[in-house]
């Protein structure tokens, strides 16, 4: 028995024994990895989750099985079905360091944008989540431009940088509201220059004008007045500028 198929069989005890003090016994007594693997795409296919990822992790663990890629592909879906964001990032992440150059890599890296996407919460709280979701749907849709799966992480990108724009108008607001007007101008600009293709955009250009108002700077007044006509002319805050006066 050579060194290898020594350490393989150590390792699989290891893992079998893992099985057993979680669950009592084993969970596929007599069963083959491939017979365990339909256990688990049937799983899978009823929407019984946990029989699915239980089932997944047994095959992976199982010297020999020649469908890992896969697999592991699979369970992380099953992860992302069951709102299990942060786990099916992770595997996603396994099957990109793993098969980098095989064709499941390219169907985990939009698993890592839609898990990172799930991961985001509402403005309120802090957008890290939100950050890292919009850098990897981005580069997933550059990497596939034109196709489905571009097109999908494209919409995910979209939705994280609206979300981020909304964030950052939210500060400036707040900063306005009590009077810090430089704090406010700050995230405003951040708002209008990062991300100029939201609705959020001319909106932080209206407010840009009320904070120079105030101010007194009556030439960054004309020049954001200028830019919000000229740039956004059909937005609400464009058409409001022009009701109260402002051509």
């Amino acid at each position: 028995m050579t060194k290898y198929v020594r350490c393989t069989r150590i390792l699989s005890l290891a893992s079998l024994a893992l099985f057993a003090a979680c669950g009592g016994g084993l969970p596929y007594p007599g069963l083959t990895a491939e017979e365990v693997y339909a256990l688990a795409l049937q799983a899978r296919e009823q929407e019984d989750w946990d029989d699915a990822i239980q089932a997944f992790e047994f095959v992976l663990f199982s010297p020999g099985f020649n469908r890992a890629a896969e697999a592991r592909l699979l369970l992380a879906g099953v992860q992302y079905s069951k709102g299990r964001f942060i786990e099916s990032r992770s595997e996603y992440q396994r099957v990109i360091d793993r098969w980098p150059a095989d064709t499941v890599a390219v169907r985990a890296a939009l698993g890592v944008c839609r898990s990172l996407a799930s991961l985001s919460p509402i403005t309120q709280r802090d957008q890290a989540f939100t950050r890292q979701a919009r850098l990897a749907c981005r580069q997933v849709a550059g990497d596939f431009a034109g196709t489905v799966m571009g097109l999908e992480a494209a919409r995910l990108a979209d939705e994280m940088m609206l979300k981020l724009a909304e964030r950052d108008y939210d500060t400036a607001r707040h900063y306005l509201k009590r009077g810090l007007l430089d704090s406010s101008l700050l995230y405003f600009e951040e708002v209008a220059s990062q991300y100029p293709d939201t609705e959020w955009a001319p909106w932080a250009l209206y407010r840009m004008i009320e904070v120079f108002g105030r101010i007194g700077y009556q030439r960054d007044v004309e020049a954001t007045r200028e830019l919000l006509l000229d740039v956004y002319p059909d937005s609400e805050p464009a058409q409001l500028l022009l009701e109260n006066g402002g051509a």
